[in-house]
């Protein structure tokens, strides 16, 4: 092997193991508790437990209530409520929810007949929806998931015991649909979770996630410049975090299953509201993640570098050094992704995981700019 080479090109090697060392400790720093962290595994009731509200935001959804109330009523936790805010639902929901709460007194139902004249009713669901909770904690649950076990809600209050902090995260799995929004979701999550760790907590999802009641109640976290201009639970959550000490759940049991397909549409508008709601809230977590895609963007583009150099060179036992390189990112991507799997049960995730870290790039910048675009218009 001739190291002539190495010695006439050795700022690009230098910039290689550079972007890989900074990749790799990225990885270490960020994604240490969601995928190399001590699995949570105490789901027994701990008698210091407080109740939980589950807060439940409605509007035709009787398919998924049928499905997803009974699971919710067989919760092995005591106390908690199942709070059903109705959202002037048109279809069966309404004769539903009557006969449920009949026979199980931990069902409360809220109608809310807001005119669709006065905009959105979203943060108005989600107020009523806190105000009526009895219970110390509050839940926010989406219709379309499902808990993936009766042990779901003991998971997310033993971490908040467990951990002493005052919200947890819990997952939302997206396996029933394709394969890079089942990744990109999955990536967006699992950061959040990581960057909690460092004390710099944000949202892109508000799903599944333990709230003390009072932070929303107290009128300090609110800014109108949020509310006003993103009319979700994102912006209302994204300022309770910032507050809170906030951890989160690594057990499988404390997953959620969304049980439909995104369309793609639906899909590309929520990535974007997230994203604006995490501009405005001044999201300081997310930027980590954006260093981290340059960074990765950065080894990817060199190694391509080195490849084609050492090609047109004509030795081609000089692959080593970048081949060994790229071999080593792909088994801690890997390692990575096992570990998320053992903790979220994600599975099927691993194996194609080298493919999406090429390309999660490319996704990424394509939500910044689009992201960016739209704040333009507006």
């Amino acid at each position: 092997m001739d190291l002539t080479f190495f010695y006439q090109n050795p700022l690009l090697y230098i910039l290689i193991l550079s972007s890989f060392g900074v990749i790799t400790l990225f990885l270490f720093l960020q994604y240490a508790r969601p995928a190399f962290g001590k699995r949570d595994r105490n789901l027994s009731v701990d008698e210091e437990a407080l109740g939980v509200s589950i807060v439940l935001c409605v509007r035709n959804e009787y398919e998924n209530l049928v499905r997803l109330l009974p699971a919710l009523l067989e919760q092995k936790f005591e106390p908690f409520e199942i709070v059903v805010v109705d959202k002037n639902s048109e279809d069966d929901t309404e004769v539903l929810l009557a006969s449920l709460e009949h026979f199980h007194k931990n069902l409360s139902i809220r109608v809310l007949n807001a005119n669709t004249k006065f905009g959105r009713d979203d943060l108005m669901a989600l107020g009523v929806g806190i105000r009526a909770a009895r219970y110390p904690y509050v839940i926010f649950f989406r219709p379309d998931c499902l808990p993936s076990s009766k042990e779901w809600l003991v998971s997310l209050v033993n971490t908040a015991l467990g951990k002493k902090v005052d919200t947890v995260l819990g997952y939302t799995s997206f396996k029933g649909n394709s394969l890079p929004v089942r990744y990109d979701m999955m990536e967006q999550q699992i950061h959040q979770m990581g960057t909690i760790c460092k004390k710099m907590p944000y949202v892109s999802w508000g799903n599944n996630t333990l709230f003390p009641k009072e932070r929303f109640l107290s009128g300090k976290e609110f800014k109108t410049i949020t509310t006003a201009w993103n009319q979700s639970e994102q912006a209302i959550i994204s300022h309770v975090l910032e507050k809170d000490s906030t951890q989160a759940c690594v057990n499988p049991c404390g997953r959620v299953i969304m049980n439909r397909r995104l369309p793609a549409r639906e899909y590309h508008m929520n990535r974007l509201q997230g994203l604006c709601t995490m501009a405005i809230t001044k999201s300081r977590g997310y930027f980590l993640l954006t260093l981290e895609k340059i960074f990765i963007t950065a080894f990817y583009i060199l190694l391509a570098l080195a490849f084609a150099r050492t090609g047109k060179n004509g030795d081609f036992l000089l692959l080593v050094i970048p081949g060994s390189l790229l071999l080593l990112r792909w088994i801690t991507v890997w390692i990575q992704y096992v570990g998320f799997g053992i903790h979220f049960n994600e599975k099927g995730l691993a194996y194609t995981a080298p493919v999406w870290d090429i390309f999660s790039p490319l996704v990424h910048f394509y939500y910044l700019v689009a992201t960016l675009i739209k704040r333009l218009k507006n």
